[in-house]
């Protein structure tokens, strides 16, 4: 029985697909730093405006 020839490419990581499921989610401070946000931006525009 022929053995597989290790001469094969190495597998590159941008082939692999992504393992998004592996990631934990943090969904209060994404909101939090969401919100952030759109006040910073509010207070921005506001204060641009006058």
């Amino acid at each position: 029985m022929a053995v597989p020839s290790p001469v094969a490419p190495p597998r590159l990581r941008m082939m692999s697909p992504l393992d998004l499921d592996e990631h934990p989610t943090r969904a209060v401070r994404d909101h939090v730093v969401a919100l952030a946000g759109l006040v910073l931006f509010c207070a921005v525009v506001l204060l641009m405006g006058r």
